[in-house]
């Protein structure tokens, strides 16, 4: 009954938040087209809703953004205020606060309704340590499971309010950008890239707070033309209110052209072999490109032409 409530009260909230989505929309529809990212003012329409807003591709970067968009202060007051319980049809399970009974419960049986990335990390850094950034931590759940599996691990959260409960699983969670030690050897985003108004400043931060041979990697939507083919209602609905970004291959492979990356895609697993084996020093794409979700693993820090 419980849940039930939740997911009631989430729907509701849901439509008031794409009502006031769809008004702004219309109040901004002569908004300049303008990559939020590069800044270029050259683009493709990929996909439309409601006439008014569309999905488009800077033909300079390459990314995939929602139009009209949204400032940087919009989104820095929506995520403090409005961002709330999440309910994702797909595992049915709600990303509000739990109780303190139902606390202790996950506590004792390592969170086991989330996802643990922690074999991906060990694959990657194929040692059983490092120090590690969640960054988009949420309340704090992955940086508790990363800390169990023998990272030193912490986290970074924009919405305060969900960092000040990470103290109750006894994880640090920074909400300052500032504030984050370098020399990380992992930043890790899930689900967050999409979600922000700035990708490369993203990248440009964790460049900044990654060791030499750190990595960059984030879990997103699959925003490739292959799986718009595979699920073409999927892909038209994953786009908008919520995902001003819709990441593919394309844009993931230019952002990192001048530094080793692997990507891949996949139905929310990979295989860890294929990220064993990666030597971290060239360029890789796997074969499957239609995969639900778009994985990116980089090294910033290291360029081509010093590996070659």
């Amino acid at each position: 009954m419980a849940e039930n409530s939740l997911i009631a009260a989430y729907n509701c909230n849901k439509m008031k938040q794409k009502l006031l989505y769809l008004l702004r929309s219309i109040r901004d529809f002569n908004q300049p087209k303008v990559c939020p990212d590069c800044g270029g003012q050259k683009h493709l329409t990929v996909d439309k809703k409601y006439v008014i807003t569309k999905l488009l591709r800077c033909e300079s970067c390459l990314l995939q953004f929602r139009y009209p968009t949204d400032s940087t202060a919009f989104l820095e007051k929506f995520y403090q205020a409005d961002y709330k319980a999440s309910y994702s049809e797909e595992t049915h399970s709600i990303t509000e606060f739990p109780n303190e009974e139902q606390l202790k419960q996950l506590l004792e049986n390592n969170f086991p309704d989330k996802r643990n990335h922690s074999p991906f990390l060990h694959a990657l850094l194929k040692k059983y340590s490092g120090t590690v950034l969640d960054y988009g931590a949420s309340w704090g759940y992955s940086v508790y499971h990363l800390k169990q599996a023998g990272f030193s691990a912490e986290g970074f959260e924009i919405s305060r309010p969900r960092a000040v409960f990470g103290k109750k699983l006894g994880v640090k969670i920074y909400t300052s950008q500032a504030d984050v030690p370098g020399d990380q050897d992992l930043i890790m985003s899930n689900h967050a890239i999409e979600h922000m108004p700035v990708i490369s400043d993203f990248v440009k931060f964790s460049t900044s707070k990654l060791k030499q041979d750190g990595i960059f990697m984030a879990f997103c939507p699959n925003g490739s033309v292959e799986y718009r083919k595979r699920e073409p209602n999927i892909f038209h609905v994953n786009w908008g209110f919520l995902h001003p970004n819709y990441l593919d291959i394309e844009y993931a492979s230019r952002l990192f052209c001048n530094n080793p990356y692997l990507i891949l895609t996949g139905d929310w697993n990979y295989e860890t072999q294929d990220l064993t084996q990666w030597d971290g020093r060239s360029q890789q794409i796997t074969n499957k490109k239609d995969g639900k979700e778009l994985l990116i693993i980089a090294k910033p820090n290291i360029l081509l032409h010093e590996v070659y």
